[in-house]
């Protein structure tokens, strides 16, 4: 069947309201609709979603999208449905049961869209579905996370060819990032073996963005006078770096005249929806959070986004100072920086960061609290706590926590962190007799709610304990959380009809895989990852400490060396920028300085007499490309590759 771009667009106003797409959009769209191998590098705020969103309410089939992140998903399918586009997800959180009845509803046409993670992909339940699925499109998002060099790199992704492959000719194929390099992308179009995939790219110039650093030993005057300042252009947010910073900076500028609400872990989850709400609607006009906000959020005029502390890597702060001015309106990301932070920052991944023996004394841990044997598997999520691991390991809880991420990270266990209050039930009596039941009852109030019950939990509440939300059953049922509980204690307690259980916010864990007697995870490869994670940090603190043009940098960074100064960052405002472009002179003298012998940083600087920006452009540079190397024997040293290497 033909399917066209008129369509596509028709679809776009009727669904989105858009009369256009944006510059980009439409080419990628078109690309997909011709059943091209598409490629897309847009920057965060480009509008990727609606790339495979779009052309997956013009197809007759499914569009399976491939996402890491639970509450990502969760947000994007809660958004389609709002706009009347069918969706639902599949992921490690729901009972195997709710994923078997999405994967038939899905079989039997009743999505647009079907949003996965990658660890499903290969389980028998959804292999032995695949084939009936009726896949017409298979979205990568965050495909960055496909390489071992991207900053969130998840095993999982690198076997997803292998998973569909019993559909990959007949589906057309679109992977999507806001954040890869060069040596990420060209590990994405291998792994994923695409012969001519059509590359679209927007690039990572946000021409509307003034990049701005602090340097300064007083970052809270420094800050508050900022915040102060850039309040008058518009709402913001301040990434805080830890509770008792959001806290403290939040009750400050309320104090000062200016609504500002904290937003963490710390705060119930519902509050924490609610903030959100409130900012992007402009009643709160200042958030100050921890990294886990932003998720999801599309806030077009977010004047302002300030890091108080540096984050660990370009990528992860790209995608949070990129949350400013998405409607292409002046806006500033302003990170205050002093020297102090790198040497903390590193120091707390070395601290922090597991030997593979501590990985593996936490594995064993953490499945015999689980109560697994060797060989056995996990088939629903369980109650976790992290004080319950590090309590057995007698290891520090930063190691244990780090630990449990880290697993996460390579695809050995899915967390789902800060579970909203849940009620669980399941039904005591047939449904038979449950028909009597309601018969025979004289108090139609009670009868009318057991109904409702049964309706809302449905037929599995007869032989499994199912969950659903407190807040979702309590909206339903247009009553109290104490009435909800007291009217189901009266139905447990004196009509025997059921047995429930209420559960407070929690986290849950599940192991993805049988038990191993070792977990299966390397040494090498824990190895590697910490040494990229350093890698990326120092390119950070390179981003900070650079005396040229910051957008420069970046765009260097995700390997656009022909980036040329933007002329309104803090470094070329002050006429202070020292950017150089790479010259084939500057690459020749470094490679064969490291010809003769392995060197650091420091010893090319002295020895080059170069600014940071030029030396750090050129190392870049030579890295991204694989003529150099970071020396594994010797921390912070650079050896030249051989031609095989």
């Amino acid at each position: 069947m033909q399917y066209t771009f008129e369509s596509a667009l028709q679809n776009l106003k009727n669904y989105w309201g858009y009369p256009d797409f944006r510059s980009g959009q439409d080419e990628v769209v078109q690309s997909v609709l011709e059943g091209k191998e598409t490629v897309v590098f847009f920057p965060t705020g480009g509008g990727k979603s609606l790339c495979y969103q779009v052309p997956a309410t013009v197809f007759e089939g499914l569009t399976l999208v491939i996402s890491p992140l639970v509450a990502l998903m969760q947000d994007q399918v809660q958004q389609l449905k709002e706009r009347g586009v069918s969706a639902t997800f599949i992921n490690s959180t729901i009972p195997n049961y709710e994923v078997e009845q999405r994967l038939v509803n899905a079989r039997n046409g009743m999505y647009k869209l079907l949003y996965c993670a990658p660890e499903r992909l290969g389980t028998h339940l959804f292999q032995a579905e695949l084939e009936k699925l009726n896949i017409q499109l298979i979205a990568i998002d965050e495909a960055h996370c496909i390489s071992e060099w991207g900053h969130d790199f998840r095993p999982a992704y690198r076997e997803i060819k292998k998973h569909l492959e019993p559909i990959a000719s007949q589906s057309r194929w679109i992977a999507l990032t806001a954040t890869a390099t060069p040596e990420v992308k060209e590990d994405i179009v291998s792994t994923l073996a695409f012969d001519k995939p059509n590359i679209i790219s927007k690039g990572f110039s946000r021409p509307n963005l003034k990049w701005w650093v602090f340097r300064t030993e007083n970052k809270k005057e420094k800050l508050f006078q900022s915040v102060k300042k850039a309040s008058k252009k518009g709402d913001g947010l301040i990434y805080g770096g830890t509770r008792k910073n959001c806290e403290f900076w939040a009750d400050r500028f309320s104090k000062n005249g200016l609504n500002a609400e904290p937003y963490h872990a710390g705060i119930d989850s519902e509050l924490r929806k609610e903030i959100q709400e409130r900012w992007i609607t402009g009643e709160t006009p200042l958030v100050v959070a921890t990294n886990a906000f932003g998720m999801g959020i599309d806030k077009p005029n977010c004047r302002y986004v300030i890091h108080e502390e540096m984050p660990y890597s370009i990528e992860a702060y790209y995608q949070e100072a990129g949350r400013a001015g998405r409607d292409g309106e002046e806006s500033f990301p302003i990170l205050f920086y002093r020297d102090s932070d790198f040497v903390k920052a590193e120091k707390r991944i070395e601290e922090n960061y597991p030997t593979w023996e501590q990985l593996q004394k936490v594995y064993t841990i953490l499945c015999d609290i689980l109560m697994l044997a060797v060989g056995s598997e996990m088939n629903d999520m369980a109650p976790f706590e992290i004080a319950k691991v590090q309590n057995r390991t007698r290891l520090p809880l930063s190691i244990c926590t780090s630990a449990i991420r880290l697993m996460e990270q390579f695809g050995t266990l899915s967390l789902q962190s800060e579970i909203p209050p849940m009620a669980s039930i399941q039904f005591t009596l047939s449904p038979e007799m449950m028909i009597k039941f309601k018969e025979r009852c004289q108090n139609p109030e009670k009868a009318e709610f057991v109904d409702k019950l049964e309706r809302m939990f449905g037929h599995h509440a007869y032989t499994d304990m199912v969950d659903i939300e407190l807040e979702t059953i309590l909206q339903k049922l247009s009553i109290s959380r104490n009435a909800l509980i007291k009217g189901l204690n009266v139905l447990m307690q004196n009509d025997h009809v059921l047995v429930f259980t209420v559960y407070p916010e929690r986290n849950l864990i599940k192991l993805l895989d049988a038990r191993m007697k070792e977990i299966p995870v390397s040494k090498p490869e824990v190895e590697s990852y910490r040494k990229n994670l350093l890698r990326k940090l120092d390119l950070m603190n390179g981003y900070a400490k650079t005396k040229g043009c910051r957008e420069v940098y970046l765009r260097s960074y995700f390997g656009d060396v022909n980036a040329k100064p933007c002329g309104q960052c803090d470094n070329c405002a002050k006429g202070l920028s020292e950017t150089e472009e790479i010259s084939s002179n500057d690459i020749r003298r470094t490679y064969d300085l490291l010809i003769e012998e392995k060197k650091s940083v420091n010893e090319l600087k002295k020895i080059t007499g170069w600014p940071d920006s030029r030396l750090m452009g050129t190392i870049q540079y030579l890295v991204e490309e694989r003529i150099m190397a970071t020396d594994p024997s010797r921390e912070g040293y650079y050896i030249q590759l051989d031609e095989e290497g």
